[in-house]
């Protein structure tokens, strides 16, 4: 058997089979129902908790149009 003649024919088989594998292992989706979801007072609770995120500013005075042109030069 030459594997050359064949190469569509083992790359349709490999796709063939790695769809059925993915398939055959796929977990079924789980129901989803209103209590699973997370109240309102919940989703502010935890946003209050990340207030005191560090914040970083960085500031600085800007360039003059003579010192930008000093700098590209």
């Amino acid at each position: 058997m030459n594997i050359v003649k064949n190469m569509e024919a083992v790359v349709i088989a490999a796709v063939a089979l790695t769809f059925v594998t993915a398939m055959a292992s796929a977990e079924a989706p789980r129901a989803r129902s209103a209590a699973q979801t997370a109240p309102a007072a919940a989703v502010k609770a935890d946003s209050e908790a990340n207030a005191d995120m560090t914040t970083i500013v960085v500031t600085g005075k800007r360039l003059t149009a003579a010192q930008k042109a000093n700098l590209a030069a």
